[in-house]
C-alpha cells in the first residue's frame, strides 16, 4: 500500500463526517452536533418501550448499524406510538450491527423482527445466486447502500423501506394506503435535480433506463417481483458507462429504475418534507420529517425530543 493511500485509510477517510461537519457549522456546531448524537445515544438505550401489537395496519422495513441503530429506534418508535403499536417492523443490519445494539433495539420495541444475515444471505443464494447474478452481489458489497435495493426488496413481495433519520408526527395514511393496495411509493426530492448517474434522458436513450425524477431513499416500496436478470443488465451497465459515480448515484438510479417500471406515486411532498438546512420549517401538516445535509443539527439537538413520551 502506497503512502498516500495509507494516510487516507487512516486519517482521511475515518474524519470525513468530522470535517464535513466542522466545515458546514464550525468547530462550535460541530461539537454541539456531536453532544446532541451522544445524548440521542443515551436516550435510545434506556426509552421506555412501545410494543408491536400482534395486528398490523403496516409493515415496514429499516436497515441499520452501529452508526445509526439510535436513530433507528426513534424513527421506528415515532412510528409505533402514532399507530398505537400496529406495525410489523423488520431490521435489516447493514453489516455492522452487533448484538448490543440489537438488545438495544428489542428492548426499545418489543415484538421486532431482527432479520438475521445468515438468514439474508441463505435466502440470497436461492433467490438470488452470485452465479447468475454477479453484478447486484458485487454492488451488495460496495456498499451498504445497496442492500436497501437487494435485501430489503429482493422477494416477490410488496415491501417498504425507511431510512432511519427520519421522525414520525402523524398518521402516515398515504402509506398505509399503499400497503393495503400493494402500490409503488416514493418520497420527493426537493432539489432541483435528480441524484442519478447521469440525466434522465441520456439514461433513456442511450441505456433504455427510465427513471423517475426527484427520487429520494428515504422512504420506498414496491413489489419485489421484478425481472432481477434485467435489473442485472442494468446494473452492469450503469458500472461500465460510469465507473466514477459513486455508490449513492447508482442506488438512487437502479432503485427509480424500479419504481418507472411499477409506475410509482410520490408522497406529497408538504406532508412529508426533507430538510436539508439547519433551519426547520414546522407545520400542523408534517408527517414525518426527513433530515439529511444540514439538517442534522437541529435534529441531533432537538428534533429527537419531541418526540419523548
Amino acid at each position: 500500500m502506497s503512502i498516500g493511500r495509507l494516510i487516507y485509510k487512516i486519517f482521511f477517510k475515518p474524519t470525513l463526517q468530522i470535517r464535513y461537519y466542522i466545515r458546514h457549522f464550525g468547530l462550535t456546531g460541530w461539537y454541539k452536533l456531536y453532544q446532541g448524537e451522544q445524548q440521542m445515544k443515551k436516550a435510545a438505550s434506556d426509552i421506555p418501550p412501545v410494543p408491536l401489537a400482534k395486528d398490523h395496519l403496516l409493515e415496514v422495513n429499516y436497515l441499520t448499524g452501529a452508526k445509526y441503530w439510535h436513530q433507528t429506534i426513534f424513527c421506528a418508535q415515532s412510528l409505533a406510538r402514532i399507530l398505537q403499536g400496529r406495525v410489523k417492523i423488520n431490521i435489516y443490519s447493514d453489516g455492522t450491527l452487533g448484538q448490543t445494539h440489537e438488545a438495544f433495539i428489542a428492548r426499545a420495541i418489543p415484538g421486532v423482527s431482527i432479520v438475521a444475515e445468515k438468514t439474508v444471505n441463505e435466502h440470497l443464494d436461492k433467490f438470488l445466486p452470485i452465479a447468475q447474478f454477479p453484478t447486484l452481489h458485487y454492488l451488495r458489497k460496495w456498499h451498504p447502500f445497496f442492500r436497501r435495493l437487494i435485501d430489503i426488496h429482493s422477494a416477490p413481495l410488496w415491501a417498504i423501506h425507511l431510512d432511519s433519520d427520519m421522525l414520525f408526527f402523524d398518521r402516515p395514511q398515504q402509506i398505509i394506503d399503499a400497503y393495503q393496495n400493494k402500490t409503488a411509493i416514493y418520497m420527493q426530492e426537493h432539489l432541483s435535480s435528480s441524484y442519478f448517474v447521469d440525466d434522465e434522458k441520456t439514461l433513456k436513450d442511450k441505456y433504455d433506463i427510465n427513471c423517475i425524477s426527484h427520487v429520494n431513499g428515504g422512504i420506498i416500496a414496491y413489489n419485489g417481483d421484478i425481472d432481477y436478470t434485467d435489473l442485472e443488465e442494468k446494473a452492469k451497465t450503469l458500472l461500465k458507462h460510469y465507473p466514477n459515480a459513486g455508490p449513492a448515484q447508482v442506488e438512487q438510479t437502479l432503485m427509480s429504475y424500479v419504481l418507472f417500471k411499477q409506475g410509482a406515486t410520490p408522497l406529497d411532498k408538504q406532508r412529508y418534507p426533507i430538510f436539508y438546512d439547519s433551519k426547520i420549517e414546522v407545520e400542523d401538516s408534517q408527517i414525518v420529517r426527513h433530515y439529511i445535509f444540514k439538517a442534522k443539527l437541529p435534529y441531533f439537538n432537538t428534533e429527537w425530543k419531541k418526540i419523548l413520551p
